[in-house]
């Protein structure tokens, strides 16, 4: 427990006239409040972070001696999301000036107004900066990476080409069809996301009895991440040229491969679905040399980003009266 002492002084002015003066207490960052920053960050990481709903907040506080109603933490919780508000729009200027974007979207039930105890499927957007740039000294840096979340009502397209509306670069993500307004304006380039294109081959590789087709194209797929193994941390210009000399043959041998079983599989068919989807979008796996979107290893910024959402996502119910469009989650 730490405790401020506030000390208190005599002072006398040049008349003689006294007083008495206490030393400023130290602020909250919430006005009339006495929770001190450390406090507000732990309740807000424990509620969005690791899925702590404040009902369960309060009564761990209460087995550590603390007194503190849902009420309170629920007051504090809004108050400091929305000091957290102001860097909204710096963060934003921040991702929109990175090279690379990777960006994911999962689902949030919202409680409708009409219909009393009734919830539709709303959705949050996570965009994560990424990349590299040159320095000072001409050499190459990896972009400071961060992350903006959004949450909106529905998964329409025009929540990310608002959101990336500035931005010129190059976007990974998978392929939905909402993305491709972006595409065609050529300010935004796709770099497409395997953890979408392996994951048709996964759900045929768990069902089948024996290894088939769907486990060698996982087996094509592991060598690609076996190479993002083995560069990681290294520096730019070195993964860049592993990738090149490694990674695009490894994606050349793996087209053709694809390509040749193609014709002898149900058109219809799941093994089908999953290599078409490879075929359309696997040149945008491995694209331009000079940027980071070289990389053959998913948006896994944003998927893990998102994956931290989904711990908490029972607790996220939200109401839409209360201005659910509204992205307030720092």
């Amino acid at each position: 427990m730490l405790e401020h002492a506030r000390l208190k002084y005599r002072c006398e002015d040049f008349e003689g006239a006294s007083t008495v003066r206490t030393a400023t207490a130290h602020p909250s960052p919430l006005p009339r409040s006495n929770a001190g920053p450390g406090l507000l960050a732990h309740v807000l990481v424990s509620k969005y972070g690791d899925g702590l709903p404040l009902a369960r907040q309060e009564r761990i506080f209460t087995r550590h001696g603390a007194v503190l109603s849902r009420k309170t933490l629920c007051d504090w919780v809004l108050a400091a999301c929305e000091l957290l508000g102001r860097l909204r729009a710096p963060l934003h200027q921040h991702i929109l000036g990175a090279p690379v974007v990777f960006s994911d979207d999962t689902t949030l039930k919202l409680r409708t107004e009409e219909v009393r105890g009734r919830s539709v499927t709303a959705r949050l957007w996570g965009y994560v900066s990424a990349g590299w740039q040159r320095n000072e000294s001409d050499a190459r840096v990896d972009y400071p990476k961060a992350v903006l979340y959004e949450f909106t009502e529905d998964r329409r397209g025009e929540h990310p080409q608002r959101f990336l509306a500035r931005y010129r670069g190059y976007l990974q993500a998978d392929d939905y069809a909402g993305y491709h307004g972006l595409f065609r304006s050529r300010r935004v380039y796709h770099a497409a996301c395997w953890a979408h294109a392996r994951r048709g081959f996964f759900d045929i590789a768990r069902k089948d009895a024996t290894p088939g087709l769907a486990q060698q194209a996982l087996d094509w797929i592991r060598q690609i991440y076996r190479v993002e193994r083995e560069i990681r941390g290294r520096p730019p210009d070195e993964r860049q040229r592993e990738r090149q000399q490694r990674t695009r043959p490894l994606l050349d041998r793996f087209r053709q491969w694809l390509t040749g079983i193609e014709r002898d599989l149900l058109p219809r068919g799941p093994m089908a679905i999953a290599v078409r989807y490879v075929l359309r979008t696997g040149a945008r796996c491995c694209v331009s040399p000079a940027s980071e979107c070289s990389r053959p290893t998913p948006t896994s910024s944003s998927v893990a980003c998102a994956r931290s959402r989904w711990v908490g996502r029972p607790g996220f119910l939200r109401d839409r009266s209360a201005g659910a469009r509204r992205p307030q989650r720092p």
